[in-house]
């Protein structure tokens, strides 16, 4: 399925997500909402690095890998422009 990532914000605005880069020792850091964690992971350079943010919710998690995390992040900038 294909990510709408104006969708995804809105949709997990108050679910528990994590964000965790793919560095060695990197310890994953939670959030209370999947537009603080893109937020978060756009202001620690996630933009450019290899990362993850895991959507957790009661029946199953959602995992954004690289490259729709660098496209929620596209979509956060596009959001607080307007």
């Amino acid at each position: 399925m294909a990510l709408d990532p104006i969708k995804a914000l809105s949709d997990y605005g108050e679910a528990k997500c994590t964000v965790q880069f793919w560095v060695a020792d990197a310890p994953a850091v939670e959030f209370n909402s999947l537009k603080a964690a893109v937020r978060y992971a756009k202001d620690q350079g996630g933009r450019w690095q290899e990362i993850e943010i895991t959507v957790h919710l009661p029946r199953e998690d959602i995992v954004y890998a690289t490259e729709k995390v660098h496209r929620l992040i596209d979509a956060l900038k596009d959001r607080s422009q307007k």
